[in-house]
């Protein structure tokens, strides 16, 4: 599971230099508080102001779907987010199987934080981790 959050962080980087649209890339440096994996250390919100919407890319979605996820964004307030979004298929290093996740977060934008909750099918852990997101400038 680490192989895999590793490697695709690097992709993730290689991705940063890609062109976007209209959007505005957020880089955030997730601190995880469980030790299960599951959430990744480095994800990237991609943010389309003029529609309200956003993408989600990390290094598990690298390497499992190859490119940004829509998220579902739902305004909390004035400053935050809430953002969903599931990662279907991902192998349980440990066994033969595969999982899905299904993600939420809290992106507030005022304080360029973002929080992740992740509930992962047929286990009772619910992997979390916070951290301070940076505007990418090209």
């Amino acid at each position: 599971m680490k192989r895999i959050a590793l490697a695709g962080c690097i992709a993730a980087a290689n991705f940063l230099g890609q062109p976007v649209s209209a959007e505005t890339v957020y880089d955030c440096d997730i601190k995880v508080f469980t030790n299960n994996g599951w959430i990744a250390p480095r994800v990237l919100v991609l943010w389309d102001d003029s529609s309200k919407s956003a993408k989600i890319y990390d290094g598990y979605i690298d390497q499992l779907v190859g490119e940004p996820l829509a998220a579902k964004v739902v305004q909390r307030n004035e400053m935050a987010y809430d953002l969903s979004w599931r990662v279907n298929d991902i192998p349980v290093s440990n066994a033969r199987t595969k999982v899905d996740g299904l993600y939420s977060a809290v992106f507030n934008m005022q304080k360029n934080t973002l929080s992740i909750r992740g509930v992962i099918t047929g286990f009772a852990n619910a992997p979390r981790g916070r951290g301070k997101c940076k505007v990418k400038q090209d």
